[in-house]
């Protein structure tokens, strides 16, 4: 009992001190811990968060890592396993949830923001088609994610039918290079050029076909990276100069 009490007592502890100061605030230690005290409702988790930042190295790598890495880790069994990386889900509801507080757009920057909550943290690559009215709302959208492999699959189609379904005055084509420039790849250029036949066909404005890299935004339709992200090495390189 008195060891129970102690444990709660360090969760009530940390739970208080990212209430107070934020998980900015915490160490690394800290922060994987009470991460995981909600994914173990009871016990030290202490020692498993040591484990875990030693063999992935970060918070990130955690949550990124695969099911089977988490499984070899003692004390995660596959239940906890799965709630660990279905961290990352959670994180993508919450940031697709409050862009859909706001679906007028104005400009292209609102797109690119909108592409981004959706596919600048993904791990592996996702498509995303999103369908405009004519008042420049978004009445729809569809998301493909890739299961297995650093390339998301689909079919023209598979776009037919959502242009079909959706009936958009113009559309919005974007994915994702995980772990990559924004740059297209061949296979990149001749899928541009197929929906926008498509698109041409079915009487619907292709507005961009935007690809979200670790170094930014391209866009297809300009040929160019139209948000750049900064890099946090020249960054500090340019501030020690």
């Amino acid at each position: 009992m008195s060891e129970k009490n102690i444990h709660s007592g360090h969760r009530q502890r940390l739970t208080e001190m990212v209430s107070k100061v934020g998980l900015d605030s915490l160490s690394d230690i800290q922060a994987v811990e009470y991460f995981l005290t909600y994914i173990f409702p009871r016990g030290d988790v202490n020692p498993l968060a040591h484990k875990l930042l030693d063999v992935f190295g970060n918070f990130s790598n955690i949550v990124d890592a695969d099911i089977e890495e988490l499984k070899a880790i003692e004390g995660i069994n596959e239940r906890s396993a799965k709630k660990i990386i279905n961290f990352a889900e959670l994180f993508f509801f919450y940031t697709t949830a409050k862009m859909r507080k706001k679906t007028k757009i104005s400009c292209v920057g609102e797109i690119v923001d909108i592409v981004e909550d959706y596919l600048r943290f993904r791990n592996v690559e996702n498509m995303l088609f999103l369908a405009i009215s004519s008042g420049n709302l978004i009445t729809n959208k569809k998301l493909i994610k890739s299961a297995n492999s650093a390339q998301v699959s689909f079919s023209m189609s598979e776009l037919g039918r959502f242009l079909a379904s959706a009936k958009p005055t113009s559309l919005v084509v974007a994915h994702c290079h995980p772990y990559a420039k924004a740059y297209p790849s061949s296979e990149d250029k001749e899928a541009f050029e197929k929906i926008e036949k498509l698109c041409l066909t079915c009487g619907v404005n292709l507005v961009d076909s935007y690809i979200v890299g670790e170094d930014g935004v391209y866009s297809q339709r300009d040929e160019m990276l139209i948000r750049k992200y900064i890099d946090v090495d020249e960054l500090k390189t340019a501030f020690s100069n």
